[in-house]
């Protein structure tokens, strides 16, 4: 350092994380102003401000303890400035473009670096053990700084040619060696803007951008640490006192603070990881849940205890935390032995129809980005002129958010809960063979039973193929591949060709032809041939949706020519919706909101007028209403028939739907949600949060009634206590 440089020492670099990190938590801060943090009252509203920016504050405490204790050996060593004197503002030539040359070389050698790590992140997207995905993209990177190194000294020879002919005399408008200074700067900040553009769906990247930022300015004040400001001990202690108390307070008390509980863990960015981390920290039994920082721990001492564990009926033991032990299920009730019935003529029963069946599922099609529910956009011609001929069910729920939770729900009747897995906590398991699918189901009463798919899912998961007497899955690509797939224009030639088939079946025995067209599943893209609204994220999103509505057109045609349209029923439905950012997240697979879980459900049911049917209805109760309709058991299922609702004979009485967002390797985090009567209560077990909507008023849920009233909703999320304290954990 020059003489007139005071030393670094221990002050200025504590000073600089935590100043730095003062104004990132400010920055945060900022960006959470809006109406809806103080519903729950201005001290409320304020006091979740504080905490953020406390959090953020024992985050620079952390940072600044880290560089007091390394950088004034680092500043000893290398005399930063002493460097930057000689090597930037000298007046050789030579030494400026040897300097310049170096920084280059070690600029240019980054490119295998981030090659290789490129290149191993987009091999290891097809893996099914995402633990495994980072490790092997280090492994990688790792392999791309042997090749750096070894080319290292021929890039610097290179350079220092480009250099000399460049900059004959070590200046090019500046000394030589300040433009790959410039070069890394604009490379930083294209980096960190092309994160904060990236459709990372679950990936939420604020708080480790907030990091880098914190930890570049904190280093950028160190370079002036010669600033009165970064010597005055009075500040370090205000700020370290702020992050302090802060974690302290809510340690003890966050969990009664109703708007700062809700919004730590969902909605913030760099005070979200610091919360998580100190949830680890005092997580004291090892169960991955914290009694302290409103973690949800009623038994920080027994591992067996946690909001995630699931609860034995009746030992007394409170195992989920959900506020009581689960109850033993009610006895079978005593029949009483009575006397033999006068024996009456036996009623000639109406014989059961034996109508064929197609069943069209659409993957992640939202039900409001479909032009027949009134969006903007004329997304679905095609659907909107065949349902004319349709039952049209405007308030339908998906079980799960996701294809491996929600395919198996509603082929088996059963919540993703209750649904016997080969192994639950997976991507993309399997089913027990004792279960009972709709296939099996079908097959057994006499349907011909068919598939026409191109997806990677039915290749992994095992038994979902059970009963299907043909099931073509012709064109299935790996993970990574499916995410360019385009199925819709192949499938459907499959299809129909079948349907010729089908139809040609002896003595009129029925069919059951199941189809599954991809698109609109992300990764979103633009077709030939179809409409093209533009290229943002929904704009392609609407496109995907037109195109495979283009293609459902001939399966319609095909029906009404083979003569089958008036002895089939038609079903067209979704598996789960799509999320825009709506509530953090876009795709899907992570919450049980409406855009992710309310999908359309249209049945063309012959002899039956189009309507639309209002009563609530699950994906789950597709398989009972099949059983009654045909005649068939459906022992296992736990849905319930809603065929009144098709045929307008008899009633019908709704019952809460259950909704399920199920821990995954990749994601694990469990959420609950229950509907019923147009209201919604949800439990976001893994966070700690609950939460309750009135979807009449609120049909958005941007308004957690519960941080105005925490009795709201008090029945409704009894009930789905209840439901979850009945999770056999299977």
């Amino acid at each position: 350092m020059t003489e007139n440089t005071p030393k670094l020492t221990p002050t200025p670099c504590l000073l600089a994380g935590l100043l730095a990190f003062l104004v990132v938590g400010i920055i945060e801060a900022l960006t959470m102003l809006s109406g809806s943090l103080f519903e729950a009252g201005v001290g409320e509203g304020l006091l979740t401000l504080f905490y953020i920016i406390a959090f953020d504050c024992l985050v620079g405490l952390i940072v600044g303890l880290g560089l007091a204790l390394i950088m004034p050996s680092v500043a000893d060593i290398l005399k930063p400035r002493n460097s930057l004197k000689s090597h930037i503002f000298s007046n050789d030539a030579a030494l400026l473009q040897d300097t310049a040359a170096w920084m280059t070389a070690g600029l240019l050698a980054l490119l295998p670096i981030a090659l290789s790590a490129f290149a191993g992140g987009h091999l290891a997207h097809g893996f099914n053990q995402l633990r495994l995905v980072g490790p092997f993209v280090a492994l990688a990177a790792l392999a791309g700084s042997v090749a750096a190194l070894f080319l290292l000294c021929p890039l610097q020879r290179f350079s220092r040619f480009v250099w000399r002919k460049l900059a004959p005399r070590g200046r090019l408008i500046f000394p030589a060696p300040i433009w790959p200074v410039l070069a890394v700067v604009l490379v930083v900040l294209a980096i960190l803007f092309y994160l904060t553009r990236l459709d990372l769906g679950s990936m939420k990247l604020g708080g480790y951008i907030a990091l880098v930022l914190g930890l570049c300015f904190a280093l950028i004040l160190l370079w002036f640490h010669a600033l009165p400001l970064l010597r005055l001990k009075g500040i370090a202690a205000v700020i370290s006192v702020i992050g302090i108390a802060g974690f302290l307070l809510a340690t003890f008390r966050l969990d009664q603070a109703t708007m700062a509980q809700r919004v730590l863990p969902k909605d913030a960015h760099l005070a979200r990881e610091a919360l998580q981390l100190g949830r680890k920290l005092l997580d004291r039994d090892g169960d991955g849940y914290a009694y302290y920082l409103a973690g949800g721990d009623c038994d920080d001492e027994d591992a067996d205890v946690h909001p995630g564990a699931k609860d034995i009926p009746g030992n007394g033991i409170d195992e989920n935390c959900q506020g009581g032990d689960a109850p033993l299920p009610e006895p079978d009730p005593v029949v009483e032995e009575k006397p033999d019935p006068v024996v009456e003529a036996p009623v000639e029963e109406k014989p059961k129809p034996r109508y064929n069946v197609v069943h069209i599922v659409v993957d992640t099609l939202r039900y409001d980005h479909m032009s027949l529910f009134g969006y903007e956009r004329k997304t679905t011609p095609n659907i909107d002129a065949w349902s004319k001929d349709a039952i049209i069910f405007d308030r339908v729920y998906a079980q799960a958010p996701n294809t491996p939770r929600s395919f198996p729900s509603f082929f088996t009747g059963r919540y993703p809960s209750r649904i016997k897995w080969i192994k639950r906590f997976e991507r993309f398991s399997g089913i027990q063979p004792e279960s009972e699918t709709v296939f099996e189901l079908f097959h057994d009463a006499g349907w011909r039973t068919e598939a026409q798919t191109a997806h990677w899912y039915f290749e992994k998961a095992k038994n979902i193929k059970d009963g299907v007497e043909l099931w073509d899955n012709t064109g299935f690509l790996s993970i990574s591949e499916s995410n360019t797939q385009i199925v819709a224009h192949e499938l459907t030639p499959r299809v129909t060709k079948r349907l010729d088939e089908l139809a040609k079946l002896p003595d009129g025995q029925p069919f059951y032809l199941f189809a599954h067209y991809f698109e609109p599943h992300g990764k979103y893209m633009n077709h030939k041939n179809v409409k093209v609204w533009g290229d943002k994220l929904m704009d392609k999103y609407d496109s995907e949706i037109y195109y495979v509505d283009h293609y459902l057109q001939p399966v319609f045609d095909k029906l009404r020519e083979l003569n089958l349209y008036e002895n089939t029923i038609v079903v067209l439905m979704a598996d789960h919706g799509e999320a825009f950012k709506e509530h953090g997240f876009l795709f899907h697979g992570r919450n049980v909101y409406e855009e992710e879980l309310r999908v359309p459900l249209l049945i063309r049911f012959p002899g039956q007028a189009s309507r639309h049917v209002t009563e609530t209805v699950g994906l789950i109760d597709l398989l009972p209403t099949f059983a009654e309709l045909f005649g068939f058991k459906a022992a296992q299922a736990q849905g319930k028939s809603f065929l009144p609702l098709l045929t307008g004979e008899g009633s019908y009485e709704e019952r809460p739907i259950y909704l399920e967002q199920l821990s995954y390797p990749g994601y694990e985090k469990d959420v609950f949600g229950v509907v019923f009567k147009h209201q919604k209560a949800a439990r976001h077990v893994t966070d700690n949060i609950d939460e309750f909507y009135d979807l009449d008023k609120d049909p958005h849920e941007k308004d957690n009634l519960l941080l105005k009233d925490p009795n709201a909703g008090k029945e409704l999320r009894k009930l789905l206590m209840q439901f979850m304290d009945g999770d056999p954990g299977e």
